[in-house]
């Protein structure tokens, strides 16, 4: 049996390792003046370039740090109990394989709609364009109605501490999640910049508490060490526990997705948008790892006979909290409030991603022309903003939290395996005519890796969650429906409408 030491030793050997890795990818990207002069040949853009390096960051992290910190850390304890750790550890691993591949594309073709937008330049089929475009919506839009009941469980657990009443209605709790998606519709409605201050705010504000409570908790632990045994065994549910969490907590690392969603509306995407990526990853894992010490060790009774992955098990998503009242100062108040602000921050990044591959999808015909029209008095994309709220209602009030985690994981995970592909296409045709911010090294053994890897979990995915999976399928299957019956005569002995040539350099 491996002891607590030995184990925390070597996952933060493995973070050392990941660490000098990610730093070593930052070097790689071009310097700010060569970044303007990318950015001078861009193609010109119906939105406007308001977002700095730091903001799209910053809903990088907010949307990373969002449900899966807050609500999800409980719910995959309970699975994986003190091997949660590696949950989070080989997440990070795997999905900076797909990372990359986004944080080259995205610095070499900045636009609205980002991964769908690389699969139809790549695989330049019409069919599959669509359908890796519904399933990038519906994986924004699953993750925007998770971080919506995340919000709500917040709100209803912090009403039961306050007694408001009956807080336990089900109506009531679909109701603040229809609440909160209404309020972030309409700041996107307002404009990217506004939303982007707002967002700093947010998420500034949780990662303050979240460091609060990492401290505290490592507090308590160094007092008592004998805490330390909660970590062992590590497997108590077995070594294959691990890859069903990962599948339930996949989603709690697909922020870099709606970074390169700013592509039009970012200065000097060619840099800002990789260092972003790679920087926002760079800070989530360490505060994932640390959160998880902190609630395993923290939360422990020491004269109890339950451990203390069992005890956040059947806590769920209210297991954070809980946490925090065993060993934080003002901790259920203060978790509470950053849950509730991080649940939020998180929804305004998903519904911002949402609204823009909407758009996109608008824009090349492939949706009803209305989800492509900007308004002109805020310059944003209104009619695909109030869309995407609608149909992040429907599915809010439609599923439980945790099927809703692992619908939105899955399609996150079967889009990242055709942006992963459709690189291989793009190098392909377009070689080295492509103007690059950032070109990752070891191809093309790194897509590779990523496509092997997602496969893995995807199979144990479809064993454990087979509503989620369901609810899949049917998405696929209308979207397939509609492809046929009305959005294929547009296409009918046309070719793929790619402006891929916009960004390539001019033949001389």
């Amino acid at each position: 049996m491996v002891s607590p030491y030995a184990y925390l030793g070597i996952v933060a050997l493995v973070f050392g390792l990941f660490v000098l890795f990610m730093k070593s990818q930052i070097r790689r990207i071009v310097s700010v003046k060569e970044a303007k002069e990318i950015e001078a040949s861009l193609p010109s853009s119906e939105l406007t370039r308001d977002l700095k390096e730091f903001d799209i960051t910053m809903i990088g992290i907010g949307a990373m740090i969002g449900a899966g910190i807050f609500v999800l850390t409980g719910i995959a304890a309970g699975i994986a109990g003190p091997a949660l750790l590696l949950v989070f550890l080989f997440n990070a691993i795997f999905t900076t394989f797909t990372a990359m591949v986004y944080a080259e594309l995205g610095s070499a073709m900045p636009e609205s709609g980002g991964g769908y937008l690389w699969v139809k330049s790549g695989l330049q089929n019409n069919f599959q364009s669509y359908i890796s475009g519904m399933m990038n919506l519906f994986a924004d839009v699953a993750a925007a109605s998770l971080y919506s009941l995340g919000f709500a469980s917040y709100v209803m657990l912090l009403a039961n501490e306050a007694g408001w009443g009956t807080t336990d209605s089900i109506i009531v709790y679909k109701l603040v999640a229809i609440f909160a998606i209404v309020l972030f519709a309409l700041l996107n409605f307002w404009g990217s910049s506004e939303m982007g201050k707002i967002g700093n705010i947010i998420t500034s504000t949780k990662i303050v508490i979240i460091i609060v409570f990492i401290l505290s908790g490592l507090w308590v632990i160094l007092k008592e060490p004998v805490r330390l045994d909660e970590f062992s065994p590590i497997f108590p549910e077995g070594a294959i526990s691990v890859v069903v969490a990962m599948g339930l907590t996949f989603i709690a690392f697909e922020g870099y997705e709606i970074i390169v969603q700013t592509g039009e509306e970012v200065e000097n995407p060619s840099r800002s948008i990789p260092r972003a990526i790679f920087r926002s990853i760079l800070w989530v894992v360490p505060i994932y790892l640390f959160v998880a010490i902190a609630a395993l060790g923290g939360i422990s009774e020491i004269d109890s006979s339950t451990p203390s992955w069992m005890v956040l098990g059947d806590l769920g998503e209210e297991g954070l909290a809980h946490a925090a009242k065993a060993f934080m100062p003002f901790g259920v108040t203060l978790l509470l409030f950053g849950g509730l602000v991080s649940t939020l921050s998180a929804l305004n990044a998903t519904i911002y991603a949402s609204t823009r591959v909407a758009f996109a999808m608008g824009r090349d015909k492939f949706l009803p022309d209305p989800i492509s029209r900007v308004n002109k008095w805020r310059r944003t994309p209104h009619w695909s903003v109030f869309g995407v709220a609608i149909f992040v209602m429907i599915i809010s009030i439609s599923l439980p939290i945790e099927d809703v985690a692992a619908a939105a994981g899955v399609m996150f995970i079967l889009l990242f395996l055709q942006v992963d592909i459709s690189l291989f296409f793009i190098r392909s045709k377009y070689g080295s005519r492509l103007i690059y911010g950032y070109k990752m090294p070891l191809y093309p053994l790194i897509p590779i890796i990523g496509i092997i890897s997602k496969l893995g979990v995807v199979i144990f995915m479809i064993i454990h969650y087979p509503t989620a999976i369901f609810g899949v399928i049917v998405w696929i299957s209308v979207s397939t429906l509609y492809w046929f019956l009305v959005a294929r005569k547009d296409f009918i002995n046309k070719p793929v409408s790619s402006n891929i040539g916009e960004f390539l350099r001019k033949e001389v």
